[in-house]
């Protein structure tokens, strides 16, 4: 491997562990909302912004916890980006850990959608993310 190869490697791997540490952050800051903030059971909502104002009157841990779900989004998309220069195995686990992501995210919209009360959108949510971070060491094992 030559120099400009192995430094396009570190840098999709450097890419990948910070993807890792913000999905480990991500969940403890799930955890802290579902354990710790009131989210009482509201009507649902049909609009975005009606979504973003279910999070917002969740305050500052939830509305950090859905900004820090787009970041990962954004982040898993760059990797998924700079996968397509290595070999198939990162391709395809970067491609699965995305969709994973958003999946996760559609759950997560889904639940606050729901007034905070869809089970199943939040079992989405929670599953989602551990396939997330399950495919993303994946990812980093095939570019070492």
């Amino acid at each position: 491997m030559n120099g400009v190869s192995s430094s396009r490697f570190k840098r999709c791997q450097a890419l990948i562990i910070a993807q890792l540490v913000l999905l480990s952050v991500q969940g403890w800051s799930g955890d802290f909302v579902n354990v710790f903030v009131t989210t009482t059971p509201r009507h649902g909502v049909m609009s975005l912004v009606g979504v973003l104002g279910l999070i917002e009157s969740g305050g500052g841990f939830l509305v950090w916890h859905g900004v820090e779900g787009v970041v990962i989004v954004v982040l898993g998309a760059t990797i998924l980006t700079l996968s397509f220069k290595h070999h198939r195995g990162v391709v395809v686990s970067a491609l699965l850990a995305l969709l994973s992501v958003v999946s996760a995210g559609i759950g997560g919209v889904m639940f606050v959608a729901s007034g905070f009360s869809a089970g199943g959108a939040s079992m989405q949510m929670g599953g989602s993310f551990i396939a997330a971070y399950a495919l993303y060491f994946i990812v980093l094992y095939y570019t070492k």
